[in-house]
């Protein structure tokens, strides 16, 4: 379902609550990092629920969307608008994060040297990867979507994603750092640009249901599978899938609730490249008072979507906010 603007209220709900996992996710992994939470099977679990499809969830959205904006375009400009949408942030946000674990020091998780500001952004670090392996398969996808003046046919966006996730299934593929995470989402982002061109997604309780056991069922399985490139793919496509399905099911706005998911997902480009500094300072504060891990949690997480939010609120009463890459 859609607003009369034409902006679908599913999407911006699944982003939020993607969003919300990414920060909750990193919050976690931060605090076993620091001492806070024992590495056990909990640990662990909690993990492989998340990251089993949270990030790929975001690929898959990014494809929803890419083709109605694509074809706006010459391919030139649109290569040049994702430059500037991606890799700016992927580079002011590198340094940032630099001199934020330099001044830190040992408080940090990482703690930064001088030569660290110096760093070259490529490979990217941290969490920036997803800008840099988004800008990749944005450009190769405007390859394929832009010249012409007829739009691909939707076919032909499933067969490239079906052969997408089986060519970097195959084994001794000379992936490095800079390529792998892009080989590795390409499939899920052409798999978004299909769903696209597909009929609205069903919505209503029922549908819910069904689509949430499904997820469940999926989770359960992944704990059985071996690690293997094509059964990571497979999974998080059904879970990306089934999760937005679930999120479609509220009718309308989906009431205070979904438009609170729908705010952040609105706003879950400054919430992900500002939410570590927020989560890791919160952290940093709170050690000076208690190591319970429900506090680190919920506090660094709260942080860590709040502190983006209002940074992007005031950023913008004096400026643009795509100076920071908003």
């Amino acid at each position: 379902m859609s607003d009369p603007a034409g902006r679908l209220h599913w999407l911006d709900r699944a982003k939020g609550a993607g969003i919300i996992l990414v920060v909750f996710g990193h919050a976690w992994l931060g605090a076993q990092a620091a001492g806070v939470l024992a590495p056990g099977t909990l640990f662990r679990t909690v993990e492989t629920l998340i990251y089993n499809f949270h990030m790929p969830l975001f690929f898959l959205l990014s494809g929803v969307t890419f083709e109605a904006s694509a074809r706006r375009r010459p391919l030139v400009r649109g290569m040049k608008d994702k430059a500037i949408r991606l890799l700016w942030p992927l580079l002011l946000w590198t340094y940032v994060f630099a001199g934020f674990r330099f001044l830190a020091g040992g408080a940090a998780n990482n703690p930064e040297g001088l030569s660290g500001l110096l760093v070259w952004p490529l490979p990217p670090r941290d969490h920036l990867w997803f800008l840099w392996a988004l800008f990749l398969i944005q450009v190769l996808g405007l390859l394929v979507a832009v010249p012409g003046k007829s739009p691909r046919p939707a076919w032909l966006w499933l067969v490239l994603a079906l052969g997408a996730g089986g060519l970097v299934s195959l084994p001794g593929l000379p992936l490095g750092p800079l390529t792998v995470n892009a080989a590795l989402h390409l499939g899920i982002f052409l798999l978004g640009i299909w769903l696209a061109r597909q009929p609205p997604l069903p919505s209503g309780l029922p549908v819910a249901l069904k689509a949430m056991t499904v997820f469940v069922a999926v989770q359960l399985v992944s704990f059985a599978l071996p690690e293997t490139v094509l059964g990571f793919q497979v999974v998080a496509a059904l879970l990306s899938l089934c999760f937005i399905v679930m999120m479609n099911a509220p009718q309308g706005d989906g009431g205070r609730l979904g438009r609170v998911l729908e705010r952040l997902g609105q706003l879950s480009m400054p919430i992900y490249l500002a939410h570590t500094l927020f989560t890791a300072a919160t952290r940093i504060v709170l050690f000076k008072f208690t190591t319970d891990a429900t506090v680190h949690l919920v506090m660094g997480t709260l942080a860590g979507l709040i502190g983006p939010v209002l940074l992007y609120y005031a950023l913008r009463r004096i400026a643009s906010p795509r100076l920071l890459g908003f």
